[in-house]
């Protein structure tokens, strides 16, 4: 197989990805809304169906099925080293994180205000409301191991054979691109990134879904359950200090937290740099920067896949 054909087969697979979640998830809802309206807000159990569903139960395997045309590597497997480098790596993933939020919200800040519309993700919003144990399910247990598997094992173990740099900054790409908004997609290219070097060294992915899973909850699952409203912030910023007071308090010890977590990711990451830990190893088939560049987008399958995450991008601005 041609390297052409074979990065060709790469973005079918997640173009079809990406066409059957959006496509069966959008088709569902507007059928849903139409028979029975407002029930996908009204019960959180059918609401988690028609999001998660077709994504986890449909696209992902149908895009596994794809990629395993593509002959695999088997990576050496190595120990990540501990605990204490285990907890190195979440700070800096919470690091990386805190980067990716500021750099989405300013991008997104940027758009709303070129477009006159609002083009948040409502990730807050899909958190806070419904059934919490069902939330937590999905987007602490159920979304880190999918997406893991699909994204770190299934695309690294067949483009390995490029080189370290091609399999990590390809993974983090189609990562980050695959949540469809700006607000996500700086997060996740970097944390994909970062996921893929721990698989890539260690060629266990128990380790990378064991960091997305407490990323997720630490990011997203707890940072809503102890976020103060919006209303108690600009009641405070008025100088009434008669707001939630059993949860204020939380949500600022939690910053706290982020913040020192954060800056230790900062000083381990300038630490590893500076001692030259991060090595990246050439691939059987490794090409010069330009010839990779041309190989990986010069085809048709990737040309599709950031087509529809194109529209998908568009989609959510203008709707």
């Amino acid at each position: 197989m041609s390297i052409r054909k074979f990065f060709t087969t790469v973005g079918i697979s997640y173009f079809l990805l990406i066409l059957l979640y959006f496509g069966i998830t959008n088709l569902l809802a507007l059928v849903i809304q139409a028979v029975v309206p407002d029930s996908l807000s009204t019960y959180p159990l059918l609401y988690w169906i028609v999001a998660a569903g077709p994504q986890y139960l449909i696209a992902m395997p149908v895009c596994a099925c794809v990629m395993r045309r593509l002959p695999s590597v088997n990576l050496a497997k190595n120990s990540l080293g501990g605990g204490m480098v285990w907890f190195s790596l979440l700070c800096m993933d919470m690091l990386i994180v805190q980067i990716g939020n500021v750099i989405g919200s300013r991008v997104n800040t940027f758009i709303g205000n070129l477009s006159g519309q609002d083009v948040s993700s409502g990730i807050e919003s899909v958190l806070s409301g419904g059934n919490l144990l069902l939330t937590f399910l999905i987007v602490v247990i159920i979304g880190p191991v999918m997406e893991e598997l699909i994204f770190r094992k299934v695309l690294i173990d067949r483009t390995i054979v490029f080189g370290d740099w091609t399999a990590i900054l390809l993974s983090g790409m189609i990562f980050g691109l695959a949540h469809g908004s700006f607000e996500q997609l700086f997060y996740a290219f970097g944390s994909g990134c970062l996921y893929a070097y721990i698989y890539i060294k260690t060629g266990k992915v128990r380790y990378t879904i064991s960091l997305h899973m407490v990323t997720n909850f630490l990011t997203g699952f707890l940072l809503i359950l102890i976020s103060p409203d919006t209303t108690d912030l600009t009641r405070l910023v008025n100088g009434n200090d008669s707001i939630n007071s059993g949860v204020f308090p939380g949500y600022v010890l939690y910053m706290i937290v982020v913040l020192v977590l954060s800056f230790i990711g900062l000083i381990l990451f300038i630490r590893a740099v500076r001692k030259k830990k991060v090595k990246m190893v050439p691939g059987k088939y490794s090409m010069p920067a330009g010839r990779t560049a041309k190989a990986v987008f010069g085809n048709v399958g990737i040309i599709l896949f950031l087509i529809i995450v194109a529209f998908m991008f568009v989609i959510k601005i203008v709707a």
